[in-house]
């Protein structure tokens, strides 16, 4: 074997170990599976603004009935939700019905619940065990909830 074969064989050795540290390192974006959100959580973050109501609002999903209501602020909502058997970390809140009621505080916080609701496309985990991120198409961290 020449000097130059063996700098060849070293070369790619080195390119290969690099290749399977970097693939190694990599983790999965989101292990959470959306029916883990079954139950009472908190808002404690809209499109990284935190929240802080007296009243701090909350949403509820009950995975038997593919619903999900809450407190967004000042008023109460509504939804069904769509799972997705393929992806099991994707949900979409469907037809959100929100009462009417004019509030002296919490309406900026709400318009920002309602808005980022609409655009929900995923749960990922969060900072903590008890804390999900849901997050837009584009993987934008849209609500950040905490269980009750």
């Amino acid at each position: 074997m020449t000097k130059n074969d063996k700098m060849k064989k070293n070369s790619f050795l080195c390119l290969m170990s690099l290749c399977l540290v970097i693939f190694s390192s990599c983790q999965t974006v989101n292990t959470y599976k959306a029916q883990d959100l079954n139950g009472k959580w908190t808002i404690v973050s809209v499109m990284d603004e935190t929240i802080t109501l007296e009243n701090m609002p909350f949403l509820e999903f009950n995975w038997a009935e593919k619903r999900v209501h809450g407190n967004v602020g000042c008023n109460m909502m509504t939804a069904g939700f769509e799972p997705d058997a393929k992806n099991v970390a994707a949900i979409k809140l469907v037809a959100p019905v929100v009462t009417m009621r004019a509030c002296i505080y919490g309406m900026e916080i709400e318009a920002n619940i309602i808005q980022a609701i609409n655009k929900i496309a995923q749960v990922k985990h969060g900072a903590t065990p008890n804390q999900v991120h849901l997050i837009d198409i584009e993987g934008k961290k849209l609500l950040v909830l905490e269980k009750d």
